[in-house]
């Protein structure tokens, strides 16, 4: 690889890291923010316009607070400790992954030592799969982008999962808890999606 494509380790492994873990809060954040919209305030919130300033920051969970709800909830699954387990859930999800960050795309190649290491980083920060009830793990996935399969897509049926085994009241089928779930099944795929565009980009900075 040519000095012009050589990758300037710009940002440390805590670094980036921390923008993974503020993205995994960030999530769980509007989680609870749709919840609260649709007690309260159901039929006078654009849901739009919450997934505009969600997704406006992703690295800031408190950026909703900019649309003027209240972010509490009366939900006792999304109050309790179990739903603290769920950002850490999040955490782990993105990280495992980092792999496919390992061949050129857009010009970004990271060498596997370095994701291992910051896959190491996260989990040493809290991200953890509780239950297995995640499908994914790392080493899967370093495979899989070692055989340059396409990264699989990223997708809220761990937390349905989680919400049927877990989560009490919001496993009850009523227009609260669709109007969440349908709002969760949008959200994951699109902070994904944003979260690996903000990490392309502070691994992509070249020489």
């Amino acid at each position: 690889m040519g000095k012009s494509a050589k990758i300037r380790e710009r940002y440390d492994l805590n670094e980036l890291s921390d923008v993974i873990e503020r993205a995994s809060r960030s999530l769980c954040g509007a989680v609870r923010y749709v919840r609260a919209v649709a007690e309260s305030e159901f039929y006078n919130v654009n849901v739009k316009d919450l997934f505009k300033i969600s997704l406006s920051d992703i690295t800031n969970p408190a950026i909703l607070s900019n649309l003027g709800v209240c972010a509490e909830t009366k939900s006792e699954a999304l109050n309790g400790a179990g739903f603290s387990r769920v950002a850490n859930m999040v955490f782990y999800a993105f990280a495992v992954r980092l792999p496919f960050f390992r061949r050129a795309e857009d010009g970004v190649f990271v060498k596997d030592s370095r994701l291992s290491a910051l896959y190491e980083t996260c989990v040493s920060k809290g991200a953890e799969n509780y239950g297995g009830i995640i499908h994914d793990d790392f080493k899967s996935m370093m495979k899989a982008a070692k055989r340059r399969e396409t990264q699989p897509p990223f997708t809220a049926e761990w937390f349905r999962r989680w919400v049927y085994s877990e989560g009490g009241e919001l496993a009850a089928i009523n227009n609260r808890n669709m109007f969440l779930l349908g709002c969760a099944d949008a959200l994951f795929p699109l902070y994904h999606a944003a979260l690996w565009e903000k990490l392309t980009e502070m691994f992509g900075e070249k020489e």
